[in-house]
């Protein structure tokens, strides 16, 4: 951590810094920056920085939080060689993300010329940097000029002799004392202008996989070292965002859409082999105690100690594949999506009609599947097929509650109560399958089946009742 004191002067295109006392010769940099924010720019808004910087000497990682003043900040460092944002450095930011996404927001490519300014002693006082910026937000740049002094050794008083010295040459300070500031001014107007009119169906949307972004996000390190809820919130966060990706892909690229699923997939599977176990054993070992088996049996412990394994042999696994490029690559995925949306020209409509229709196609999935499963109600994969259809109207109902208010909010409700039954009849039959496989004969294990079956059957009868009140119902 260091305290950062700086104080920025901008140029015209034909002004240069003039002779200073004590100024050396210049070396010359060339940074690349990409700055982090969320969608709706709340670091900005709170003058904190999040950014990745090659070139130069503090190349890194940088976090820089407001100190006492504009001109003062308080900045952490990491190095570069990590991809993404460490951990402990997304933390110094966690209370004004709130769980949004971070997400690249802008580049800025900057010609450096750094000298220092030194006193009479040799000490360095302070840096004194000519830069040109050319910044980039979207695919709209804009360039500019600016001279930017940062204290080291030196005072207030050797700020003031510097500013007065280039006011003499006819530089004044800068309007904006942050880079990104500048950068993302027409951003910020933009964002603020779309608040007070009908959202478009892509922005609805983008908010809603932006928050499931942040959710995996904010949750990582409680998922490398399992602390409680972590795996199965990302799991959810996980299974949303391949979800709204799906209903709502006739606003995005097909090809791209498909890709993005596959690697949510992919992570999707690594989370739910620990949380599988974890339920499972809960599971049975609340069904031997509405059984009454005694603490002391030896079934308890033959089902603890087979869950508890498996659970602690998928979360290593987990784990080891959050250490490779694959993962990283996903997470890059999701950051490229969200700053730059493959988007389909239906993507600019307004938010009612499109995703109104994108709801209704969702729901028609679900009638069809229903009508499939009542041919054979007897065969438990088809009412499985009904219940992940009907989590994506759930979803798709939560995604909307912007658009749509208390009528959204009322309708994912009805849906969750579908998916809360036929969930509850799948783990049943997973259940049956883990205590067969057990290979152990015992009255205990066979009376915990029968319990299984018959908490399956009433499940089915409770997930078929809130189903035809699902469908009957209306956003």
């Amino acid at each position: 951590m260091s305290l950062e004191v700086e104080r920025k002067f901008a140029l015209t295109d034909d002004q240069e810094v003039p002779t200073l006392p004590g100024l050396g010769e210049p070396e010359e940099f060339a940074l690349e920056a990409v700055y982090y924010d969320t969608r709706h720019f709340a670091l900005t808004r709170a003058r904190r920085v999040v950014r990745r910087r090659a070139g130069g000497p503090d190349e890194g990682w940088h976090v820089k939080l407001p100190g006492s003043d504009a001109e003062h900040r308080v900045e952490h460092h990491a190095p570069l060689a990590s991809v993404r944002l460490p951990a402990e450095l997304r933390a110094l930011v966690a209370e004004v993300l709130d769980g949004q996404a971070l997400f690249p927001a802008a580049q800025l490519r900057t010609r450096r010329r750094q000298a220092e300014l030194r006193g009479a002693d040799g000490s360095v006082l302070a840096q004194v940097c000519l830069d040109d910026v050319v910044a980039t937000v979207g695919r709209a740049d804009q360039s500019w000029r600016e001279v930017e002094v940062e204290l080291v050794d030196g005072d207030a008083g050797v700020m003031d002799a510097v500013t007065s010295a280039l006011a003499e040459a006819g530089i004044q300070p800068a309007a904006g004392q942050s880079k990104i500031g500048r950068t993302l001014a027409a951003a910020l107007r933009a964002d603020d202008q779309a608040a007070t009119g009908d959202p478009s169906a892509v922005a609805v949307v983008l908010d809603y996989l932006a928050a499931q972004v942040g959710t995996l996000q904010e949750l990582e390190p409680g998922v490398r070292v399992d602390l409680p809820d972590a795996v199965h919130r990302s799991r959810v966060a996980t299974r949303r965002l391949r979800t709204a990706l799906r209903t709502f892909g006739p606003l995005f690229h097909a090809d791209a859409v498909a890709r993005l699923r596959a690697e949510l997939a992919w992570h999707a599977a690594e989370l739910g082999a620990p949380r599988d176990a974890e339920v499972l054993r809960d599971g049975l070992l609340e069904a031997l105690d509405s059984l009454g088996v005694p603490p002391e049996a030896q079934e308890r412990g033959l089902i603890a100690g087979s869950l508890v394994a498996a659970h602690a042999r998928a979360h290593t696994e987990l784990v080891e594949t959050m250490a490779t490029s694959r993962y990283d690559d996903l997470h890059r995925l999701l950051e490229e999506w969200l700053a730059d949306p493959p988007l389909e020209p239906a993507a600019a409509a307004g938010s009612g009609p499109v995703l109104h229709g994108l709801l209704d196609r969702a729901r028609g999935r679900v009638t069809r599947l229903y009508a499939r499963a009542l041919r054979d109600p007897e065969d438990l994969v088809r009412w499985h097929e009904v219940r992940k259809a009907a989590k994506a109207v759930r979803y798709c109902a939560e995604a909307l509650e912007p658009a749509f208010g208390g009528r959204a909010t009322g309708h994912a409700a009805a849906w969750e109560a579908v998916t809360d039954a036929f969930g509850e009849l799948q783990d049943s039959l997973v259940a049956r399958a883990e205590v067969a496989g057990l290979g152990t004969d015992s009255p205990v294990l066979d009376a915990l089946v029968a319990y299984e079956i018959g908490r399956g059957r009433a499940e089915l009868v409770r997930g078929r009742a809130a189903l035809d009140a699902a469908l009957a119902a209306s956003l």
